[in-house]
């Protein structure tokens, strides 16, 4: 019987992980398992770990790394593909299409204590505050009082898990803030987010909210995830801004940054 040639074994090929093999999921956190691969893959496309025209990790090599099922995965593709950040290629897998530019909001905070800080008086109205699968959903109109009148400048959404939060849909968000609430009372603290600007049509909510504002085609949106000095996972959120807000950015390619000043430091957030 001829022995078998030993000289030159097969090689088993693998895709680099960019990382990921560090990171875990975490089935106790209270945020869904595809919504925690999600947020990895997207801080490492929008890191440039995952480069433009990289193919990322198989569909199975993210259900073996992760001990996930495949639906987990393909929930996770489906929102990179909806924000433009992957496509899918026949023949070369999932690719990063994503040209990374770093954009930040400032004074992304509190709305609550950056008016007081100001010497403003913010007001609240809430306009949903149910409980659904196992979140509180908080919808508010956020404003700024002169006298009797009021501006609205933002119509904000929250997601909070009861899981990380027990007993939080029995607050009164009309009359306390959100975020001194989360840390006074849960020890969660917002320290940045990871936000998806869109324009989004008005709607009859948007239009009783932003009364006073001119007839607009659409309207800013930020949404995505706020997260603590860990990672972990304080809100999901979606803000949408009256035609009256002004917003501050900073955009930085390579190792040049521009800024583009505006006369309104009101893009805050509860």
């Amino acid at each position: 019987m001829p022995r078998p040639d030993r000289t030159n074994p097969p090689v088993e090929t693998q895709r680099p992980d960019f990382g990921l093999s560090r990171l875990q999921l975490d089935a106790y956190s209270g945020e869904q398992l595809y919504r925690q691969l999600y947020r990895m893959l997207r801080a490492a496309i929008l890191s440039g770990d995952l480069a433009e025209g990289e193919a990322i990790p198989s569909e199975n090599q993210l259900r073996d790394q992760f001990g996930i099922a495949r639906t987990t995965v393909r929930n996770a593709m489906s929102l990179l593909v909806s924000e433009g950040l992957v496509q899918q290629v026949r023949g070369r897998g999932t690719i990063v299409s994503h040209r990374p530019i770093s954009h930040s909001i400032w004074n992304f905070g509190s709305f609550t204590e950056l008016a007081r800080r100001q010497g403003q008086r913010p007001v609240t109205r809430v306009l949903e505050h149910q409980v659904e699968d196992g979140e509180l959903h908080l919808v508010r109109a956020r404003g700024l009082a002169n006298g009797e009148a009021v501006t609205w400048l933002n119509m904000d959404t929250s997601w909070l898990s009861l899981e990380l939060y027990p007993g939080i849909e029995h607050y009164d968000f009309a009359e306390q803030s959100l975020y001194e609430t989360l840390r006074r009372d849960y020890g969660r603290h917002p320290m940045r987010s990871e936000l998806l600007l869109t324009v989004v049509p008005p709607s009859e909510r948007l239009r009783d909210v932003f009364a006073g504002a001119p007839g607009v085609p659409g309207y800013l949106c930020a949404s995505g995830d706020v997260l603590d000095g860990e990672d972990r996972l304080v809100e999901r959120t979606s803000i949408v801004y009256s035609p009256a807000v002004q917003m501050k950015f900073a955009t930085r390619w390579g190792r040049s940054t521009a800024q583009l000043p505006s006369g309104s430091d009101a893009g805050e957030q509860t």
